[in-house]
């Protein structure tokens, strides 16, 4: 007959052991807007240092919870003192997305690959299936790969090259070639529909100048493009993040620690470099957040 050992209870608090361990992988990645959210502790969205009472101003970029800004503050998160906190994130919401510098390039060739109707990739079904067959090939190390998206790319602005337009298969919508204009991003839709929209205004002076001018892909269009993005076609793009990513919707607000305020002559405050800087940023961002809350296009301003 099998003995059963009875269940012992203990009052002490159960602790694995601690034996090394190997790392199987790790990942680089580029933070979304609500991850960034997450990690913080309060919105910063006011452009103003100091309350009347002089007082760091409530979600103001030095809140008090952000950490405590000199030696005599205390930290309304942790309650630690300047020497004992080590900081906590804020994070400032933008009103509209914009283009994160470092990755424009990657935003131009996903562009130059997907219908700028439906998000899918231009490739017909068949090819589709096939170059996914090969990124998903266990065969293929990172090189190989690089090579597969290499041919891609080339068969996609192949259908869009100049004086070209390519029908997307699954909504018939209309893509021609993407371009980088200084920081704008334009997309031409090819001469046979210029042609057509001279023809359909002729005569009219007015608006003839306006036809020749490509439409520009504005920071929210190709957000929403690349959210719509699925799964599938970002892999087949050998992206191993979602392409939205890419826009920053976001921006972290760095503790206390990092932007000590210096006091003059113990009494005037004078703020650090990055605290103007996100400054800034906020004053802009309210005045994008007016002008579209009257209802004006924000055009000008989404190269801020």
């Amino acid at each position: 007959m099998r003995r059963t050992e009875a269940i012992q209870f203990t009052k002490q608090p159960y602790i694995e052991d601690v034996v090394p361990r190997k790392i199987k992988s790790f990942k680089f990645s580029t933070f979304s807007g609500s991850e960034v959210m997450k990690s913080a502790v309060v919105e910063v969205f006011c452009q103003k240092y100091y309350d009347q009472f002089q007082r760091p101003h409530p979600n103001g970029l030095l809140d008090a919870h952000l950490g405590p800004p000199n030696k005599d503050k205390t930290c309304e998160t942790c309650g630690g003192k300047f020497k004992d906190c080590p900081g906590h994130y804020g994070y400032l919401k933008l009103a509209l997305p914009v283009y994160n510098v470092g990755y424009l390039p990657i935003i131009l060739v996903i562009l130059k690959c997907i219908c700028k109707g439906c998000s899918r990739i231009l490739l017909e079904e068949d090819d589709r299936r096939y170059f996914l067959r090969k990124m998903r090939s266990m065969k293929l190390d990172h090189l190989k790969k690089s090579e597969v998206l290499k041919e891609v790319n080339k068969k996609c602005n192949a259908m869009t090259a100049t004086h070209k337009m390519k029908l997307c298969s699954r909504c018939g919508y209309i893509n021609g070639m993407v371009k980088k204009v200084s920081m704008k991003i334009t997309h031409e839709y090819g001469s046979l529909l210029l042609d057509e929209c001279h023809n359909a205004v002729a005569g009219k002076k007015d608006v003839k100048g306006s036809i020749n001018v490509p439409p520009e892909l504005d920071s929210k269009t190709i957000y929403s493009l690349f959210m719509r993005m699925t799964d599938e076609d970002c892999e087949l793009l050998y992206l191993n993040d979602r392409p939205e990513k890419f826009l920053v919707t976001c921006i972290p607000v760095p503790p206390m620690a990092i932007r000590p305020s210096v006091l003059l002559d113990g009494v005037k405050s004078e703020e650090n470099d990055i605290t103007v800087r996100l400054k800034w940023i906020i004053e802009a961002n309210l005045s994008l957040q007016e002008e579209i809350s009257n209802g004006s296009h924000p055009s000008k301003s989404l190269h801020f």
